[in-house]
């Protein structure tokens, strides 16, 4: 999706308005309710910070731990990448 947007040369603020357009259900009242703390503490509307807010609410540690270890441990023949 972030290539897409790129692509499309969004603001960031656009970037944001547009995934969350998508959200439904739990995803949709997380947002809700976070968009309104955001507003209320000053916070910028910025994709990185939607970024952020949105992994870490829905992408396990244990997910990211891992795929930052078959990172590391990536090979191209004998070499590491």
């Amino acid at each position: 999706m972030e290539d897409m947007l790129e692509d499309l040369e969004c603001t960031p603020a656009e970037k944001v308005t547009f995934a969350t357009s998508f959200f439904r259900g739990s995803a949709g009242n997380w947002w809700h309710g976070t968009k309104e703390h955001m507003v209320t503490n000053e916070v910028e509307m910025k994709w990185e910070n939607f970024s952020r807010l949105f992994i870490g609410q829905y992408v396990p540690d244990s997910f990211t731990f891992q795929m930052g270890r078959e990172l590391g441990e990536l090979k191209q023949g004998r070499s590491s990448v």
